[in-house]
């Protein structure tokens, strides 16, 4: 199917979410929605390292950690810290969405895959 990018999409109440990673799909993709110190924040709901769903990790100070092997993300999307490693890769992160809350709904903008 067909799906129109480079547009907004609603995907929740914004007084419905809080620090606590949320799940949802946008054209058929899995996205994961949370707040990191009261600014939202959108994700692919994908570690980078085994896929495992970040929807299912936990916010410690304003970053996501990945409850599969404990990858730690910051809103950026970079991850800051693998445990048990003390060098991570520039290439260490996950896409993230420009996200607004307008209206009181949560809005990230779905963006064409470069």
């Amino acid at each position: 199917m067909n799906y129109v990018r480079n547009a907004w999409y609603v995907v929740s109440w914004a007084d419905s979410l809080a620090e606590t990673p949320t799940a949802t799909m946008v054209l058929g993709e899995p996205i994961v929605v949370w707040r990191s110190r009261g600014e939202l924040v959108a994700f692919e709901d994908r570690c980078m390292h085994r896929l495992a769903p970040l929807s299912r990790g936990r916010c410690e100070n304003g970053k996501l950690r990945c409850m599969y092997h404990g990858f730690l993300y910051e809103p950026r999307g970079t991850v800051v810290q693998i445990p048990g490693q003390q060098n991570i890769p520039a290439i260490a992160k996950v896409r993230t969405y420009p996200i607004v809350s307008k209206h009181g709904w949560v809005i990230p903008r779905w963006l064409t895959r470069s």
